[in-house]
């Protein structure tokens, strides 16, 4: 069955959920001073985990690829970044190398592994192109990502999947569905050691009682051949990897496929990355958002999630596998816009911000703002 066929199958289920998610969305925006307060003691007793064979910190978000890929030296960036966090949230930041994570995914029972790929399986609306032992592969991903969150007392993950799952291949897993299973859990977990985007996760989580925000790239619409007239005012955020709990306990459907770099040297058949598609809600109110620790910023901007398949031609297989369509509401004030048609298809600018934010389902500006003034963290927003 074709992704439109699938789109079409679980129209009515997506609309019926829409309007429940509706209401989740309003029933769970954060509330006033008293939850950033709660928030700010909360995160001084918060560690988190960045899975990479580096020193390097944000280091996509910092150099692009060459930050992981052309032994980049460490800078001071790097090497204040983990005070700087500590400092300004409370949060500390626990790295991990990758034989400790191939340990703990070696005591992962074949059973258990098994278990819950059939679970996945069950639970999505297609399988297509990846096989059973593919997805066995990412849940012993996750039970690996779940012992070493017991192991550290850590309350979010992230992994560097470009140096450790695509070059060189340490883990022959990927995260997708790890992330997808975290996110019932309300466990933030994001690929690539995007640890600011991980902190905008967790802080996200925290002021909304487990909301989970979608990470991803900030890819350029001009990449995306339109149906009718080209959307104005509009950014696309994709990756491979996407929670289904975008409003706490209020699961969206998603389904199972190969991972947009199977295409590369070395895979094959008998070896396919693993992704998801999930199927956001359109027509609902969203905040970009972005915590830059370093320079103490974060980045607000508020818009309308749009349903990508209605606008524009083959979404679903054109570059990432989860993308979300948001209409800017002031694009006047987004420093995301405008983009240009020239650019290419990843918008490559880095340092500062970097090239990847956070999308979460509801307005969370008044709180995020809250928790800004209480730490120190300068705003930066259209609203």
């Amino acid at each position: 069955m074709s992704l439109n066929a699938v789109s079409a199958a679980v129209a009515a289920s997506i609309v019926m959920l829409g309007h429940l998610f509706c209401q989740g969305v309003a029933a769970a925006e954060p509330a006033g001073n008293d939850r950033a307060l709660d928030v700010v003691r909360k995160l001084r007793a918060t560690r988190i985990i960045s899975i990479q064979d580096y020193d390097k910190i944000n280091a996509i978000d910092q150099e692009g690829m060459a930050g992981v890929w052309s032994n980049s030296p460490v800078n001071d960036y790097d090497r204040t970044y983990r005070d700087r966090l500590k400092e300004y949230l409370g949060v500390e930041l626990i790295l991990v190398r990758s034989p400790e994570l191939l340990s703990e995914m070696a005591a992962v029972a074949e059973e258990d592994a098994g278990r819950l790929a059939d679970l996945w399986i069950r639970e999505a609306t297609e399988v297509k192109t990846v096989t059973r032992p593919d997805i066995v592969r990412a849940a012993r991903l996750y039970f690996g990502f779940k012992r070493l969150l017991k192991k550290y007392d850590a309350a979010a993950i992230t992994y560097d999947s470009a140096t450790l799952s695509l070059q060189p291949r340490v883990v022959k897993a990927w995260t997708p569905l790890a992330i997808l299973e975290l996110s019932k859990e309300q466990i933030p977990c994001c690929c690539q050691s995007h640890v600011d985007c991980l902190i905008t996760q967790v802080i996200g989580s925290y002021l909304t009682d487990g909301r989970q925000g979608f990470v991803g790239d900030v890819l350029n619409d001009w990449a995306f051949p339109p149906i009718g007239e080209r959307p104005r005012d509009v950014i696309v955020i994709g990756h491979c990897g996407a929670p289904i709990t975008p409003v706490a306990n209020k699961r969206i459907p998603y389904l199972i496929r190969d991972h947009i770099h199977s295409d590369k040297p070395g895979f094959g058949p008998d070896d396919m990355p693993t992704a998801t598609t999930v199927f956001w809600p359109a027509d609902e109110p969203v905040s970009v958002v972005k915590f830059d620790v370093h320079r103490r910023k974060v980045s607000i901007f508020g818009g309308t999630a749009l349903d990508g398949e209605v606008l524009y031609d083959d979404f679903a297989n054109c570059i990432c596998r989860n993308k979300l369509v948001v209409r800017i509401a002031k694009p006047a004030g987004c420093y995301l816009l405008p983009s240009d048609p020239k650019e290419g298809a990843f918008r490559n600018w880095w340092g500062s911000w970097g090239c990847h934010q956070v999308v979460f389902y509801g307005d969370l500006s008044p709180a995020l703002r809250e928790l800004a003034g209480l730490t120190g963290f300068e705003v930066v927003s259209n609203l």
